[in-house]
């Protein structure tokens, strides 16, 4: 397990190093399916979050990591491919998700939609468009993650209440 976890963790690195994508990372897992995951902790990450990805595997996603509950609308500036986006509470359970989320490039400037305003949430998770009906996620259904921050902090699906 932890020869698993350092590959894991070098192959995150690495691919941060030739793709300018964020060094912390980790795994979600949902419905038996588990994902690489990168994270986007600071105001900095989250701001920039998936723009001017060209793609994204079906076995990578992206998490948002946050300290309260609140809505987390999120806006697709510079975004060059769709997604479908899972909004979580604490545990992991899944308050909102939304399917499909159109890309707004560059050439549209500021003039892109924001999405799941609604959902009050802990955090949420960018995966690649047809994710949720693949595993025909829906509201309730819960994802547990473990993740590792670059300082070395790890950061695990709280135990539900």
């Amino acid at each position: 397990m932890i020869l698993a976890h350092s590959y894991l963790r070098q192959l995150i690195l690495a691919t941060a190093v030739t793709t300018s994508l964020i060094a912390s990372g980790g795994t979600i897992t949902v419905k038996n399916k588990t994902f690489l995951a990168e994270v986007a902790l600071t105001p900095q990450e989250q701001a920039r979050g998936l723009m001017y990805r060209q793609s994204l595997s079906a076995n990578r996603c992206m998490i948002f990591l946050y300290d309260n509950d609140q809505p987390r609308p999120i806006w697709m500036k510079n975004c060059l491919i769709s997604l479908d986006v899972v909004w979580v509470n604490r545990e992991g359970r899944i308050v909102g998700l939304l399917s499909n989320l159109p890309p707004c490039p560059p050439s549209r400037g500021d003039d892109c939609p924001m999405y799941g305003g609604s959902f009050i949430a802990r955090h949420f998770v960018e995966f690649s468009a047809g994710t949720i009906a693949r595993l025909n996620l829906k509201i309730g259904d819960r994802l547990s993650w473990d993740i590792e921050l670059d300082d070395g902090r790890r950061v695990q699906t709280p135990t539900e209440r």
